[in-house]
């Protein structure tokens, strides 16, 4: 559904404008409500709410008696926000959100299948040179017989 990287900058109010690319298929498949939450400390994952309540029932039914997985439960779950596209494609990504992951002025957009990932533009650079210096043979070894 969802691929490539888009360089953008987020608002004085911490608005993003989603590309054109993107918001015709959301809007058309999915409608114009995503949820935005992050489960590391360098990004946020951006989800159609229709994507996002497949997510949630999944993490719902984790085991409740594992401590991992409640602190895992909590910070998903419990940072999840709703966000309302408006009319000119534009969404708010909260300020705690942005705070948490570190998101400035120039983010990187990052289509990811069902999602998006929303960067700080700088991490995303490391982020992306860090993947071209991957090692060859123990990538090979983890994909098994996959290849593009």
């Amino acid at each position: 559904m969802f691929g490539g990287v888009s360089l953008l900058n987020l608002d004085n109010k911490g608005r993003l404008a989603i590309p054109a690319r993107y918001r015709e298929i959301l809007l058309k498949t999915f409608g114009s409500v995503l949820v935005a939450t992050f489960e590391a400390k360098n990004h946020l994952l951006i989800y159609p709410e229709s994507q996002w309540q497949l997510i949630e029932k999944k993490l719902v039914a984790l085991p409740a008696g594992n401590p991992a997985l409640k602190a895992y439960q909590r910070l998903v779950l419990g940072h999840a926000e709703t966000l309302e596209m408006d009319g000119v494609g534009r969404i708010l990504i909260p300020t705690g959100l942005r705070e948490i992951v570190f998101l400035e002025k120039a983010v990187a957009l990052v289509g990811m299948g069902n999602r998006f990932e929303l960067w700080n533009a700088t991490d995303w650079k490391v982020i992306t040179e860090d993947a071209l210096m991957i090692d060859r043979k123990l990538l090979n070894e983890a994909l098994g017989e996959f290849s593009l």
